[in-house]
């Protein structure tokens, strides 16, 4: 008897990842959030075609409040991706950014002089 070997084929994929050398604007706090106390993190879904646009988003996470979830929306929308590999073609799928918002931070007041008598 002879042994036979099946070779399977290999499967490669690689994920759609934002393509850096475009520009990615950080995202800016819509006005008011601020004065709200707005701040958290988006995950926002995104759709990617086989030649790196976005096609459709989604909040896949909400940071709680829809001024910042619509705001990551629109600049992710802007981005360009390196669209996902599937065994050596490009192909559309979906991946996930993540966008923080974060409050400023308050400048420390100055220390008072020591006075030494």
């Amino acid at each position: 008897t002879a042994l036979v070997l099946a070779v399977m084929p290999t499967w490669e994929y690689s994920p759609p990842k934002i393509d850096r050398s475009y520009p990615t604007p950080q995202t800016a706090s819509p006005d008011g959030t601020q004065l709200n106390g707005e701040q958290g993190d988006v995950l926002v879904g995104v759709s990617v075609s086989a030649s790196g646009k976005p096609r459709r988003l989604r909040i896949d996470r909400s940071s709680g409040f829809n001024d910042l979830d619509n705001a990551a929306a629109e600049a992710v929308a802007q981005w360009r991706f390196i669209p996902a590999i599937e065994n050596g073609d490009t192909t559309s799928a979906w991946t996930s950014v993540k966008i923080h918002f974060e409050l400023p931070h308050p400048e420390p007041a100055a220390a008072a002089p020591v006075s030494q008598h």
